[in-house]
């Protein structure tokens, strides 16, 4: 007697408890649903880097003959002048650093391109390049100076922050750098100034 109460009592409970979960039947393996496949969310421009693409850029710089030089692997070369054996480098330098110049949340870079046009120079060029889609475009460079030595570079606020050194005022080009400078360019209207 007592059984078939407890058998009564757990059959009424079960109703209750599949009637409180709506009683949804729980699908076969058979009839279930595969879930969709997985599709690659391609990055937004903003993750997209242009670190890779640095030493293959072209860069306006005004020591190049047609004022543009277009590096491979960082190296760009040319004749110094028509006929001449003498080549004009201008290479990809270093530090490089990274950040937002444009105010558009992607990735930028300043870098450094060290020109040796065929005498005895060697300028080294602060360059901006913006990050186009994860295309490296360099809107621009700046003559930072001739036989200098760039200690940092860094990119803060929109402005890129360059120390350096250079020689005293009269010294000869001879003369090792032994100056520090820390100076501030920015990227406005398209160009590289230099903020005073």
């Amino acid at each position: 007697m007592h059984s078939k109460l407890w058998l009564a009592v757990v059959a009424i409970l079960c109703v209750s408890v599949l009637a409180a979960c709506g009683g949804a039947p729980v699908a076969s393996p058979a009839t279930a649903t595969p879930p969709a496949p997985a599709t690659a969310t391609p990055p937004a421009p903003a993750a997209l880097s242009i670190r890779l693409a640095l030493p293959n850029a072209e860069y306006p710089i005004d020591v190049a003959s047609t004022k543009k030089a277009q590096l491979k692997d960082g190296l760009f070369q040319e004749p110094a002048a028509p006929g001449s054996a003498t080549m004009s480098k201008i290479q990809l330098g270093a530090p490089e650093a990274f950040g937002d110049l444009n105010a558009d949340g992607a990735e930028d870079a300043a870098v450094l391109l060290v020109a040796q046009p065929g005498g005895s120079g060697t300028f080294t060029y602060l360059a901006l390049v913006l990050n186009d889609r994860g295309s490296a475009k360099a809107v621009g460079s700046f003559l930072l100076g001739d036989r200098i030595v760039v200690k940092t570079l860094e990119i803060r606020s929109g402005n890129v922050i360059v120390t350096m050194l250079d020689r005293k005022p009269g010294e000869p080009m001879s003369a090792a750098p032994t100056v520090e400078l820390t100076r501030t360019f920015r990227l406005q209207s398209g160009q590289v100034v230099e903020a005073k």
